[in-house]
């Protein structure tokens, strides 16, 4: 297939183009900037990508992109909750409107949108691609649920879209560090605050390979959970440590406690200008138990994800090779 990408200089898009091209489809990434991709993606695949020039804000340039395209992988989008993603809503929901609603007209077969567990009811004891939607409060969580319900509006008319509702991504080659590998950096360098909650991990190569192995014309719409394998923060960084070689200094916090430094933070960010990771909706996503059931993504999409310590590892050794994080705080992985 030729598969337009967004999002392509972001994390999940620039594995999903690697996976893609090694899967032997053929992949046109739609970026602002094509310089982007040169840090995004390895020099062989860079050669072998077309580059179309736009925004999935502009929905001109969206359908000018899709031209000769049989199917579509929207990744772009605002991924985080820190004030660095301030106009998420309309990245997420308007660019989503445009991707979508432009491939649906084109025809495109299969339309794989990346949502996020964020969208969904986090107060059942397993989260599944069933799950009904929630009503997230803050500004990403919002924007990401109402892009969501772009996609189901398409799904309920019978579009192929397919959505994939990600949890915690982690792994090697990450194009914007301070965004996506921000937690294993400082957990490493410095300390951990262990709250009550968790976060489950899937690894980006897993991930890029689920969303290949979807390339499927004829199926319809679908959705898929990919909420990854769940670990409490205190497992979680127990684990970081023995991967590592050296315990993780973790700091038991109260929820309650994260909660309200959050809420501090958006409070100081009205009147200061400067941005940090946590924000109240940070917080709040923090201290929750989003437990996830992948095994029916896994089962029909027939990919095996790779254990926990293995992304850890593969990621610090990444980390380290790019100088965000010193040997001597990973003696266990040191080259």
């Amino acid at each position: 297939m030729r598969v337009l990408v967004t999002g392509a200089t972001g994390f999940v898009g620039s594995h999903a183009v690697a996976s893609m091209l090694a899967a032997g489809h053929d992949v046109r990434c739609l970026v602002r900037n094509p310089a982007r991709l040169d840090g995004a993606l390895s020099a062989t695949d860079r050669e072998r990508v077309d580059v179309a020039v736009g925004d999935v804000l502009d929905a001109a340039s969206v359908r000018r992109a899709l031209d000769g395209c049989d199917a579509v992988l929207h990744a772009a989008g605002a991924v985080g909750v820190s004030r660095a993603h301030s106009g998420s809503r309309d990245v997420n929901v308007e660019g989503t409107t445009h991707v979508i609603g432009q491939a649906a007209a084109a025809g495109c077969d299969p339309i794989l949108y990346t949502s996020s567990i964020v969208v969904l009811d986090d107060s059942v004891p397993t989260m599944t691609a069933e799950t009904p939607l929630g009503a997230p409060s803050g500004p990403y969580g919002r924007s990401k649920r109402d892009a969501e319900l772009v996609a189901r509006h398409h799904q309920a008319a019978g579009d192929p879209v397919a959505s994939f509702y990600v949890g915690g991504v982690f792994g090697p080659e990450c194009p914007d560090v301070a965004s996506g590998m921000s937690g294993i950096v400082g957990a490493v360098n410095q300390a951990m605050p262990i709250p009550h909650g968790g976060i489950g991990t899937i690894d980006v190569r897993d991930l890029a390979r689920l969303l290949t192995a979807a390339l499927e014309s004829g199926r319809g719409p679908r959705r898929f959970m990919v909420g990854g394998q769940f670990l409490s923060w205190d497992a979680w960084s127990t684990l970081l440590g023995e991967v590592t070689g050296r315990p993780i200094r973790r700091i038991p916090m109260p929820s309650i406690v994260i909660r309200s430094s959050g809420r501090a933070l958006d409070l100081l960010k009205r009147v200061r200008d400067f941005d940090y990771p946590l924000t109240h909706e940070a917080a709040v996503q923090m201290t929750s138990s989003p437990r996830c059931d992948d095994r029916v993504t896994l089962a029909e999409l027939g990919v095996d994800v790779r254990p926990v310590a293995d992304t850890m590892a593969d990621s610090v050794r990444w980390l380290i090779a790019e100088g965000h994080i010193d040997a001597s705080r990973a003696p266990a992985l040191a080259p």
